[in-house]
């Protein structure tokens, strides 16, 4: 069967305005990108500019170091390999602690809600421990397992632990009770409805939480370092602070936001990449 030729003309008009659609949202997207980084790098600047000549004015200038002696330091310690010791120390802190904590949340999630009114039996306890200061935690932690790494990893879960309970369990008790019921006349069993409708519809929300919580596993790792600790960036700034060593200071403080851009920018881009349709709102 061939098209007539009016047809055939209406196709390709069809064709054209889709074409034309499609590039102007693709022109959208990069003006919007381009915006975005502009905006970034106007912000980036300004914020330098006002560390070299605008925070020596609201505090004590002996206490400040301004960004080109900091970079100065950071060059230092990487040339001494010190910066890369640290950082690996850390690195391997935070990651170990955000997969528990994220295996752990996960689980935790899937059991509360299981039954109907498991996760609401526990939200009270649940919202109580998490209203405990985390740095009230650090030294007891130091007590029971020593100095060594497991107490860094157990507060880097901790953290991360909580964030992805909360978000995984509102992901799985937002799917509609009609959605279930419907499921069930069709024959599906406790199992489909977890894996084939509970699950898929939970998967933003946990995406979204991972996220963020890689940066929640760096700063409870970075502050068990500061109670406590022979290594890690954390204790790079708390021993330069005893010192007054000013630059070295920034220099961790820089290192440890520099890693945690880097990690958060890395994430968002996989984030987008799985899920581009989400917006990545989460609790905690």
């Amino acid at each position: 069967m061939t098209l007539t030729e009016p047809a055939v003309r209406h196709t390709d008009r069809a064709r054209a305005v889709l074409h034309r659609v499609a590039t102007d949202e693709r022109r959208h997207r990069q003006r919007q990108r381009a915006l975005v980084w502009l905006g970034t790098a106007v912000l980036g600047i300004a914020l330098l500019l006002f560390w070299q000549f605008g925070l020596g004015l609201l505090v004590n200038p002996r206490y400040v170091s301004d960004p080109a002696t900091v970079l100065a330091r950071i060059g230092e310690l990487l040339a001494g390999g010190e910066l890369l010791a640290h950082l690996s120390v850390t690195l391997g802190e935070a990651g170990a602690g955000f997969l528990i904590g994220v295996v752990a949340g996960l689980v935790s999630a899937v059991a509360l809600t299981s039954s109907r009114r498991g996760y609401e039996v526990f939200e009270p306890f649940l919202v109580a421990f998490y209203s405990i200061p985390k740095i009230a935690l650090a030294p007891l932690f130091i007590l029971w397992f020593g100095l060594g790494t497991t107490p860094k990893i157990v507060m880097a879960a901790l953290l991360v632990y909580f964030i992805v309970l909360v978000n995984t369990a509102t992901g799985l008790r937002g799917v509609q009770p009609g959605l279930f019921r419907v499921c069930r006349v069709f024959g599906a069993s406790r199992r489909d409805l977890l894996v084939k409708v509970t699950l898929p519809a939970a998967v933003p929300a946990v995406v979204a939480s991972i996220r963020i919580t890689f940066t929640r596993a760096i700063e409870g790792a970075v502050l068990s370092e500061f109670v406590a600790s022979t290594q890690g960036l954390g204790y790079l700034v708390a021993r330069a602070s005893r010192a007054f060593d000013i630059a070295t200071v920034f220099a961790g403080i820089v290192v440890i936001a520099a890693v945690v851009m880097v990690a958060n920018g890395l994430l968002r881009a996989l984030e987008s990449r799985l899920l581009p349709w989400h917006g990545g709102r989460v609790h905690g």
